[in-house]
């Protein structure tokens, strides 16, 4: 189906999808030429760029350690969600992951591991220093 009415023309220039091509137009500078790109390989490292990952990242540098059930909450993940993403923060030593009981009940304790808040901070500062304008 095409989106402009029969004998129409979308605008010059948008290649039939409303946008102009990459490179032209759009807000001032995301399509400047002459702006500097990142690298590459820029850092943002997949293990904590993850929007599930960085969510939880961001939760535990605000609230501190968390239960899992809280942390859960919080997110809105489901229990298997949330597990696959920890499991990986876990590998690569963000986050750990403290097992114990509450009378007989099972509790586990999400906290940033110290390596962890100090590579979440350098990630949020190559952000601040990748994206003009954000805020401080």
């Amino acid at each position: 189906m095409d989106r402009f009415p029969a004998g129409a023309t979308p605008p010059s220039g948008t290649g039939g999808h409303g946008r102009p091509p990459a490179g032209q137009g759009g807000p001032a500078g995301l399509n400047d030429s002459s702006a500097a790109l990142p690298p590459a390989d820029a850092p943002l490292p997949e293990l904590l760029h993850s929007r599930g990952r960085l969510l939880i990242l961001c939760q535990l540098s605000r609230s501190g350690a968390l239960p899992f059930t809280e942390l859960r909450a919080l997110l809105g993940m489901t229990d298997g969600t949330l597990s696959v993403h920890l499991a990986r923060l876990e590998e690569g030593g963000v986050v750990a992951l403290e097992k114990g009981f509450v009378g007989k009940r099972p509790r586990t304790v999400v906290r940033l591991t110290g390596d962890g808040a100090r590579r979440f901070d350098a990630y949020v500062q190559d952000l601040r220093r990748l994206v003009p304008g954000l805020a401080d």
